[in-house]
């Protein structure tokens, strides 16, 4: 019997085989088939190990696998902002890409990955019987985000002349229109019942300020002025990088008060995890009490962020005009915003009249 020029070994807990072989250059290959089937894993081996003879003895174009173009464009794109937001669907894409090359991720292969992610549950939360639970799917906001970083390494990998073509992918882009949850006042005071007392203060600053999540768990006594009223997040904490300085309202300086009340000397955090001096902030308010306490309220689902959606839009409908919301909120386009303009349509009033003498003929008419 033959001996086949490559070995296969299974490797991690669900025993993936791997290709293992040295070429006709003398480069050695170890690669995933993706599969736990020998059969379909030896075919596969057997045509890789025939593809790289035939790009070394007969000079053929080398076939490039999906992980190649992944390292060239995450050389290229290290210092994107949102690199770890990449990094992560990389890591989720890597079961079903990873061992594939450019030519065979076609519209099937990326229509199955969207609808598995799609699938998935968002978030996988514990109970204290150690099984894990969830009640909220993956947004389609987040496999589109999924599907652009795809469409842009195929892209990319298509410029260095890695594949001749790639396949469309359509992302349909935000409208901005009323996608987004906000509370209702009433909404907002059940949840407030609702919620344990530790994460009410967090829950009504992000109320009274707009603040993200981890803005406001971790705001610090020295970014917070109570004489002159402000506050403000470090360039390094916001989201645009940029600072960000907020006036406060009395529903936020009275948070703020009865936090300094309640404060222990020389702890740095407005909103500690505990009474000690050493007390840390919350690492996340958006836990399985917040999940919880939306239930018993009956105004789930909703998301943290969802809390800056309301402020924004209780804001609009109290008469806040548009560009002053997108100061307060640190929003750096006009464009954010917009998707809040159709909750106040009264400022547009003294422009809707503008007609009203040329059309005046025609309303003396109809009488």
């Amino acid at each position: 019997m033959a001996r086949h020029p490559y070995r296969l070994e299974p490797r991690g807990k669900k025993g993936i085989l791997w290709i293992r072989f040295t070429a006709p250059n003398g480069r050695e290959v170890f690669r995933s088939s993706g599969t736990v089937d020998r059969e379909l894993a030896t075919e596969w081996a057997s045509k890789i190990h025939t593809e790289q003879y035939r790009v070394a003895r007969l000079g053929e174009k080398p076939r490039r696998l999906w992980t190649e173009a992944v390292v060239a464009w995450f050389e290229d794109h290290k210092g994107k902002r949102s690199i770890k937001k990449d990094q992560h669907n990389l890591k989720w894409l890597s079961p079903y890409l990873g061992h594939l090359h450019l030519d065979e991720i076609n519209s099937d292969v990326l229509a199955m990955v969207s609808s598995q992610r799609k699938a998935e549950p968002k978030n996988k939360r514990r109970k204290k019987d150690g099984s894990t639970f969830t009640d909220e799917p993956t947004s389609q906001a987040t496999v589109d985000r999924m599907m652009a970083l795809i469409r842009s390494i195929l892209k990319d990998a298509q410029r260095r002349g890695w594949t001749d073509s790639s396949p469309s992918i359509q992302i349909k882009e935000a409208d901005g229109g009323d996608d987004y949850r906000w509370l209702t006042q009433n909404e907002a005071v059940r949840l407030h019942d609702e919620l344990a007392p530790h994460l009410r203060p967090p829950f009504l600053f992000a109320l009274a300020t707009g603040w993200r999540e981890q803005n406001v768990l971790r705001l610090m006594w020295d970014q917070v002025d109570l004489d002159r009223r402000v506050a403000w997040i470090k360039g390094r904490q916001a989201k645009a990088k940029k600072a960000i300085g907020a006036p406060l309202n009395r529903n936020a300086m009275d948070i703020l008060l009865e936090q300094r009340a309640k404060r222990v000397a020389g702890n740095p955090w407005v909103f500690p995890s505990g009474s000690e001096k050493d007390s840390q902030p919350y690492v996340r308010a958006s836990n399985t009490g917040w999940y919880a306490a939306q239930r018993r309220a009956r105004v789930e689902p909703l998301a943290w962020h969802d809390l800056r959606h309301t402020w924004a839009s209780w804001h609009v409908m109290a008469g806040t005009s548009l560009r002053s919301l997108m100061e307060l909120g640190g929003w750096r386009s006009y464009q954010s915003v917009l998707r809040y303009a159709h909750l106040s349509p009264e400022h547009l009033a003294a422009d809707a009249g503008r007609i009203e003498t040329l059309a005046e003929p025609l309303r003396s008419r109809s009488k």
